[in-house]
């Protein structure tokens, strides 16, 4: 009995002693077959680094593959945060934001046998190893002017921009062009502020539209659009987010004054767009150059309506679902065209 259980002994502490190392390496092997790197912030921040966290996720348990995520502190650790996925052999490495478009294309002639992608930029010429994920902001704008209108009493609306570059033209355009769908006589008022990080003009701007009779306000110009409908919901209208789900980050997650005027967000799907891409990958099918995200693929949308949503009638819900699809199946279209 003595000889039976040291010797069963031993054979567990080998077993215990080699399985970990099996499991170790079989980890490492799938972890890098996918890494991302946020912007500054974190995973759970509510902004684009969260949805792409959570495409990466969606990715790690549909596809059944391993993936490694850096969270950046400081603009300044970009390039040392690519180049310690790079040098843990990641497939494909995803960056998130515009911000980091330096960083991936000195990192991508570098290291020219790694697949990147970045969210929200793409470059021109492209480039033979980088993904740019852009989005369809005409037809998040479109859906956001169509809700506007449909919820506005007054039959004025208006849009607070940022700096007039082509992303902001496409939502502010396709914002009129949603809501004269809904409505061909509705007065829609636009303006376009030269910064990102200006919420006091942003604000002035909503106040002065609302004084002149707008009852729903878009922003759609970073911070200074921020600004703008927090700013409009404290004081009694109705506003609109952009990009992700403001509710969440402007409005924080209702805790803030007013969160019960945002009827909805204009949003990039980011985690749809990260998903799709990390799949090609998997599946042998990722080209460079730029991948738009769109009605058709999941990549653009509104967000719930939270705290609103007893505001909003079935038959508008309804019609957003409608337009939605239309967008989808290319019924419905934009029209919108940049100069």
């Amino acid at each position: 009995m003595r000889k039976s259980t040291v010797y069963t002994l031993v054979v567990m502490v080998i077993a215990a002693m080699i399985l970990p190392a099996c499991g170790g390496a079989a980890t490492t092997a799938a972890a890098c077959k996918a890494g991302l790197v946020t912007d500054v912030g974190k995973i759970n921040d509510g902004t684009f680094n969260q949805y792409a966290y959570d495409g990466l996720k969606k990715a790690e348990k549909d596809l059944g593959i391993g993936t490694k995520y850096i969270e950046t502190q400081a603009q300044t650790d970009y390039g040392k945060n690519i180049q310690a996925l790079v040098d843990q052999k990641c497939e494909v490495i995803v960056a998130v934001g515009f911000m980091m478009g330096d960083a991936i294309k000195e990192a991508s002639a570098k290291f020219p046998e790694t697949k990147f992608a970045i969210v929200d930029f793409a470059y021109d010429p492209t480039i033979a190893n980088v993904r740019g994920l852009v989005f369809a902001e005409d037809q998040a704008g479109y859906m956001a002017g169509a809700l506007a209108a449909s919820m506005s009493q007054s039959g004025t609306i208006a849009a607070v921009g940022g700096i007039e570059i082509p992303p902001v033209q496409k939502f502010l355009k396709g914002y009129e062009a949603g809501a004269k769908s809904i409505k061909a006589d509705i007065a829609v008022k636009t303006v376009y502020i030269d910064s990102f990080t200006d919420r006091a003009r942003g604000a002035e701007a909503a106040k002065s539209f609302m004084a002149e009779g707008a009852d729903v306000i878009f922003g759609a110009g970073g911070q200074t659009g921020s600004g703008g409908i927090a700013a409009a919901a404290e004081a009694g209208a109705f506003v609109i987010g952009v990009d992700q789900d403001e509710f969440v980050t402007t409005f924080q997650n209702g805790a803030a004054p007013g969160s019960d005027k945002i009827i909805s967000s204009a949003m990039k799907r980011v985690d749809q767009a990260v998903f799709l891409t990390i799949k090609d990958v998997v599946d042998g099918k990722f080209t460079p150059g730029v991948s738009v995200y769109d009605a058709s693929n999941g990549g653009i949308g509104l967000a719930s309506f939270n705290k609103a949503d007893g505001s909003i009638s079935a038959e508008v819900k309804t019609k957003m679902e409608e337009i939605l699809k239309g967008l989808s199946d290319g019924s419905i279209t934009t029209g919108v065209t940049l100069n």
